[in-house]
C-alpha cells in the first residue's frame, strides 16, 4: 500500500464530495483513481490505433505515387 501527502484543500473537498455521496474518502479516491486510469487507457489505445492508421495511409500514399 502507498501513502500520499494530500494538499489541505484537496482534502477538504474530498470531505465534502465524499459526504455528499456518501462514500469514504477512501473509496472516493479509489474510485476517482480507477476512473482516470480507465480514462488513460482509452487515450493510449486510440493513440495506438491512430498510429496504425497513419503508417497504413502513408503505405497506401506510396502505393499510390508508384502508379502515377
Amino acid at each position: 500500500m502507498t501513502t500520499l501527502a494530500i494538499p489541505q484543500k484537496i482534502e477538504k473537498e474530498l470531505k465534502n464530495v465524499s459526504q455528499g455521496l456518501g462514500l469514504s474518502k477512501k473509496d472516493l479516491i479509489i474510485n476517482a483513481i480507477l476512473f482516470y486510469l480507465k480514462t488513460l487507457k482509452g487515450r493510449l489505445e486510440l493513440k495506438k490505433e491512430l498510429k496504425i492508421w497513419e503508417e497504413v495511409s502513408d503505405e497506401d500514399l506510396i502505393k499510390f505515387e508508384k502508379k502515377i
